[in-house]
C-alpha cells in the first residue's frame, strides 16, 4: 500500500501541475473587451480534415454544423455556390446557425498558396508580396452577399503587406491579423486570431488558436453580429497552409 502510495502521489502532483498552467489569451483591445461578450469556442476538433465531414463546434448562441472538407463544383445543401475558384488548394463549407432566432447561414471558403493572381466568381485580386489568399463568401437575407478576404503573407516581420476586409455593396470592414498573448512581450510568428474594425472602432475579435474565443460587440445589430459570427467561424475552420498541408 505504501508503494501504491508513494507511486500514486508523484502522478496526482504531476496531473494538478499540468491541469493548473492555463494557456493564455491571446492579446485584445481592452476598450472594445468592456464592451463585447466573450464567448468560448465549445466542442472544436483540435484534428481539422482536410477532406470530408468534420464535428461542428458552437460559441455563445451560434452553431456551427455540416462542416464539409473538399466541395469543387456542386452545390452543398442545395445552395447556390458563391465561390468558383478553379485551383484551390483547401475548400470547405458549413452551416451557422442562431439559436436564438433560428436564422442560418450558408458559408463556403477557398484558399490558396503561393499565387500572383487571384480570380473567384468575377473577383480579381493581385498578389505581390502576399503567400497566401483566403476567400468566403455567404449571404444573408438582410445585408446580402457578404465576401471575406485575407491576403497573408505568412508570418509576423512582413504584417505589413497583409490585407484583408469583409465587405457587400454598401458596408466595408477591415480584418487584421494579431499575434501578441495576453501578458507576454515575444509575439507569434503566425497569427493569433483576427480583428474586425471599422472607422478605428473593433466590432469583432476571434482568437484561432488553443480551443478558440470569440469576441462580438454587444451594440451591434443581431444582423451585423450573425455576419461577424460566421466571418470568424470560417476563421476557426481555416488551417494555415504550407507546403505539406495543402
Amino acid at each position: 500500500m505504501r508503494l501504491f502510495k508513494n507511486i500514486l502521489l508523484p502522478i496526482a502532483a504531476i496531473v494538478f501541475s499540468l491541469t493548473s498552467c492555463s494557456v493564455p489569451d491571446m492579446r485584445v483591445n481592452e476598450n472594445f473587451k468592456a464592451e463585447a461578450s466573450a464567448m468560448p469556442v465549445q466542442g472544436r476538433s483540435a484534428m481539422r480534415l482536410s477532406m470530408g465531414k468534420e464535428k461542428g463546434f458552437g460559441f455563445g448562441a451560434y452553431q456551427v454544423e455540416d462542416v464539409k472538407r473538399g466541395w469543387t463544383r456542386s452545390s452543398d445543401n442545395g445552395q447556390e455556390n458563391l465561390l468558383r475558384v478553379s485551383e484551390a488548394y483547401q475548400r470547405y463549407s458549413f452551416g451557422v446557425i442562431d439559436t436564438v432566432t433560428r436564422k442560418t447561414l450558408f458559408v463556403q471558403a477557398a484558399a490558396m498558396l503561393n499565387t500572383t493572381a487571384v480570380e473567384a466568381a468575377g473577383w480579381s485580386f493581385n498578389l505581390d508580396k502576399q503567400r497566401e489568399f483566403l476567400q468566403v463568401a455567404f449571404r444573408s437575407a438582410e445585408s446580402g452577399e457578404w465576401r471575406l478576404s485575407l491576403a497573408d503573407p505568412g508570418n509576423y516581420m512582413q504584417r505589413t503587406n497583409f490585407e484583408g476586409s469583409l465587405k457587400n455593396k454598401e458596408y466595408e470592414i477591415e480584418v487584421l491579423p494579431l499575434y501578441k498573448w495576453e501578458g507576454k512581450s515575444l509575439p507569434s510568428d503566425k497569427p493569433l486570431g483576427y480583428e474586425f474594425s471599422r472607422g478605428g472602432q473593433v466590432l469583432a475579435t476571434v482568437q484561432t488558436v488553443n480551443s478558440g474565443k470569440v469576441w462580438l460587440r454587444n451594440s451591434l445589430s443581431p444582423d451585423l453580429q450573425m455576419v461577424l459570427a460566421s466571418a470568424s467561424a470560417s476563421l476557426l475552420l481555416y488551417n494555415q497552409l504550407d507546403q505539406e498541408n495543402q
